[in-house]
């Protein structure tokens, strides 16, 4: 037979060990401990990452104890389980709930950045703005001030407002000097330059080459491999073409240079889109670069 602790999830087995040391009378002080077990039982869900099931303790709670106390604890707690499970729309209603409801919760300063920090994965950009420079401009001596600082930096970037983002950097080391991160800031501030000043390929001059020369606009992106298969299919199909020309055999150089058209015109698109893909991979590069640098602040 299985013992209880294996049919039983952790956090009710810790509800009934509570609930046999005290009895559940109608008292005042035993509504107290109900409830201290209702949220005990919610944050062992959040603890083991069973976010959705710590969702319906925590509103568990404040349905049947709407007078406990902690009710900003709970709602806090809400939305930091729709956060940690990547629910950003419910995430940042939650927290907007909690500020509205409990303006002055411990938890209001918190919730804000987190309610920003949602709307940025969910790419609502101005949102996101929005609600992180009212914190920083309340609250900047928070300790999320600087870290919506940043957050506002990564929007900007995923904008390509590149500008933007370094003069919030500035911002953060002019605000805050000294601060843990600093060093983190003035290297993402750094490779923010740096990605200013990047060589970029023209698509422009790829598709002209490869129009000259098949294949030669995938060699000026990079693409080398490409570059010389273009060449040598659309050297067979001009070959063909015009073989059969000098041979007068006109229906045949029409079939082989109608076959051929698209892998002409192919190369040409495919040369340009392939200096936009080397364009955006150097780009990356160096994004990915910045992201690391400031990830400990998110």
């Amino acid at each position: 037979m299985k013992s209880l602790h294996r049919l039983l999830p952790i956090p009710y087995l810790l509800f009934l060990v509570l609930a046999s040391v005290s009895p559940l009378h109608a008292d005042d002080g035993v509504i107290l401990l109900a409830g201290d077990v209702q949220l005990k039982i919610a944050d062992s869900f959040m603890e083991e990452g069973e976010y959705y099931r710590a969702v319906t303790e925590y509103k568990k709670f404040l349905i049947i104890f709407p007078d406990f106390g902690r009710a900003d604890y709970a709602s806090f707690k809400i939305g930091l389980a729709y956060f940690n499970g990547e629910e950003y729309g419910a995430a940042a209603r939650s927290f907007l709930a909690l500020r509205e409801k409990y303006p002055e919760s411990g938890y209001a300063i918190q919730a804000s950045y987190l309610e920003g920090s949602s709307q940025w994965k969910m790419k609502n950009y101005d949102r996101a703005r929005g609600a992180l420079e009212a914190l920083v401009e309340q609250h900047p001596e928070s300790e999320y001030a600087p870290r919506a600082l940043v957050v506002i930096c990564l929007a900007a970037l995923d904008e390509n407002k590149v500008e933007v983002s370094r003069q919030v950097l500035d911002r953060f080391l002019d605000w805050y000097p000294g601060h843990p991160s600093e060093e983190n800031v003035k290297e993402a501030a750094v490779q923010l330059d740096r990605y200013q000043e990047l060589p970029e390929k023209s698509p422009v001059l790829a598709g002209i080459l490869s129009a000259i020369l098949p294949g030669s606009g995938y060699i000026y992106a990079e693409h080398y491999g490409d570059g010389i298969t273009a060449f040598l299919i659309n050297g067979l199909f001009i070959a063909g073409t015009v073989t059969a020309i000098h041979q007068e055999n006109y229906a045949v150089a029409g079939i082989v240079g109608g076959v051929g058209v698209p892998f002409y015109l192919g190369n040409i698109y495919g040369s340009a889109n392939a200096a936009k893909k080397w364009n955006l991979g150097v780009r990356n590069e160096v994004i990915k670069k910045i992201y690391s640098s400031l990830a400990p602040l998110i």
